[in-house]
């Protein structure tokens, strides 16, 4: 491929950095490359890391790639902040490139769902099957308020107590909970917290972490999601607060299919906020996720 690679302490996992114009974009690879490729996309404001421990389910199908968003996790931030999802998805089109890529099935979890969809419209020969977990639509008012409410950059405090608080949005508060994967969680809140003043005229009070919800708060993804080509999988739990444009997207999308998975019993078991309460998620059941991709992708 032409790549160099640094391994991670993560068995059969590759992590490296492709140089782009804008910086270097850090991303995991794993499985065997003769396997059919898959781009995951994460959600803001993750980074890669969020689909490492899924990276074992999927390796067995699939050469996974998994690229971290610009200026999120240890990808560089862009010389000038970016403000539309182009932005995001011009950064992701030099990550391909560089990674080689002909074609690949995407997937685009949240924010990296909208960026997916950009993405097969600007590129449409190269997205053999494109799939989006927990879609939804941002554009309006009420989208704006509540990515202002959930995301926040976390002023300094003498006491050190600002620090606290990241470490608990890290998970360094639940049962049982993975130091080192707290411990990597926590590092990437730092980091994304600093600097706040350089873009809270353009991102509000969310600092730099508000920069996807920023440009997804400004796509209209209906009117781009009318464009997509390729055979579509929306993927919904049951009792997201999502579900309610579930059907807008079969109907939007030509070649779509859906799924509702049922997440009744989903409640506290990640500890999540209730913004995102009763959503799919594929931390929950990595082997139901799994055999959706692969399934859907294998018809196709």
């Amino acid at each position: 491929m032409g790549v160099s690679m640094a391994t991670t302490c993560y068995q059969n996992t590759s992590r490296g950095f492709i140089k782009t114009p804008h910086g270097n974009i850090e991303y995991r690879e794993a499985g065997e490359t003769n396997l059919p490729k898959l781009v995951l996309l994460h959600s803001s404001p993750r980074s890669s890391i969020d689909y490492q421990p899924l990276l074992k389910y999927l390796a067995p199908y699939f050469n996974v790639f998994a690229p971290t968003t610009a200026g999120y996790g240890d990808s560089d931030r862009p010389p000038t902040p970016y403000e539309t999802v182009d932005d995001f998805t011009q950064s992701l089109e030099w990550v391909i490139d560089g990674l080689g890529l002909e074609s690949f099935n995407l997937y685009g979890a949240r924010t990296g769902a909208q960026i997916a969809i950009n993405y097969q419209i600007r590129n449409k020969t190269k997205v053999d099957n494109l799939i989006l977990e927990e879609p939804f639509d941002y554009s309006n008012e009420e989208g704006h308020a509540l990515h202002k409410r959930i995301h926040t950059y976390y002023p300094e405090k003498a006491d050190g107590s600002h620090l606290l608080e990241m470490w608990q949005r890290s998970g360094g508060g639940k049962p049982g909970a993975d130091f080192n994967e707290v411990t990597e969680n926590f590092m990437h809140y730092l980091n994304i917290n600093a600097g706040w003043e350089d873009v809270k005229d353009l991102y509000w009070d969310m600092g730099w972490e508000g920069a996807g919800p920023h440009a997804i708060c400004n796509f209209n993804v209906f009117e781009a999601a009318k464009k997509v080509s390729s055979p579509t999988l929306i993927i919904h739990g049951s009792e997201s607060r999502l579900l309610k444009l579930h059907e807008k997207y079969l109907n939007d999308i030509q070649k779509s299919v859906g799924e509702i998975i049922d997440t009744s019993s989903y409640k506290d078991k990640l500890g999540n906020p209730s913004n995102i309460s009763g959503q799919f998620s594929p931390h929950i059941e990595p082997e139901k996720w799994v055999q959706m991709i692969a399934n859907f992708t294998q018809k196709n």
